[in-house]
């Protein structure tokens, strides 16, 4: 599937239009060979648990690169353990794992079903807003970007935040790397 999508920064108290589905926490963990091949290729390989099911999901190059809209190739996962013990016995390790919260909503808008996430990530306080339509072919996602960039504009929602949630985390991680040298405590005499 084609996964146009298109994610927001957003105030914390953003109440989505539309149905009310269950919250969830995804557990994430991203995998990719020590020299980083997958990522340095725009490509994800990513494990996800939640609801007690777990999901492998293979991420294209963004096929949009204003909105880092991806093709993803996705299916659930008898055993989450033993599906990650595969992809390390293929080569592959993990490299990034984050949790994110997510209240979900379902709405239409132009004839498109749009799936709404409210989404924090244990890594930063900030909150944003994914809306996502899924396309069977890239030229239909494609055409979907316009009408979410309108649903988005008409619930208030201006600020895109483009990149990708692993990218985020990358960049807090090099941020927490820049923390300022302390002076050690004075030796005891």
């Amino acid at each position: 599937m084609f996964e146009a999508e298109i994610k927001y920064a957003a105030d914390a108290a953003f109440a989505p239009a539309g149905e009310a589905l269950p919250e969830t926490v995804y557990r994430d963990v991203y995998f990719d060979t020590p020299d980083d091949v997958l990522a340095a290729a725009g490509r994800e390989l990513r494990l996800r648990a939640c609801d007690g099911a777990t999901v492998l999901t293979c991420k294209r190059p963004p096929f949009d690169t204003d909105t880092a809209s991806k093709e993803e190739l996705e299916t659930v996962v008898a055993d989450g353990a033993a599906m990650a013990a595969i992809l390390q016995s293929l080569g592959y390790a993990p490299r990034i794992a984050f949790s994110k919260r997510v209240r979900r909503h379902r709405d239409a808008f132009h004839g498109l079903a749009l799936d709404i996430a409210v989404v924090t990530v244990d890594f930063a306080p900030e909150t944003f807003v994914e809306i996502e339509h899924l396309a069977q072919t890239r030229e239909a996602a494609l055409a979907a970007l316009p009408h979410i960039r309108a649903y988005a504009a008409a619930h208030g929602l201006t600020r895109e935040c483009p990149r990708a949630y692993t990218a985020l985390f990358l960049a807090h991680l090099a941020q927490k790397e820049k923390t300022p040298c302390r002076t050690p405590p004075s030796p005891r005499t």
